[in-house]
């Protein structure tokens, strides 16, 4: 490998390769190019991040205020949305519990 490919597969390739996983998972494609001059490192990190946006953004929230309504998971019957995010508090079968998102 010569110089010259080596800094082009660093300054090129490596941050499109991380903006196109960042776009993948959710994410703005600037923060994968930027962590992708990193080099390996940004690639890890690029792929063990989540998406940002809230507690549960993929969680729809039920019609109207605080309830108990059927649990998005589908881990549960129940679960508790508290007017702005689910809450881990759930039900099964009339037995409450606990199990965080």
């Amino acid at each position: 490998m010569t110089v010259a490919a080596f800094w082009i597969g660093w300054i090129i390739i490596w941050p499109a390769a991380c903006a196109l996983i960042a776009q993948s998972r959710g994410m703005e494609w600037w923060v994968g190019a930027l962590l992708g001059l990193l080099g390996c490192v940004g690639l890890v990190i690029v792929l063990v991040m989540r998406p940002s946006g809230g507690a549960t953004p993929h969680l729809p929230p039920p019609p109207q205020g605080a309830q108990w309504a059927a649990d998005p998971t589908r881990r549960h019957e129940l679960r508790l949305w508290d007017g702005r995010v689910w809450t881990p508090h759930v039900s099964d079968r009339g037995v409450s519990g606990w199990d965080p998102l």
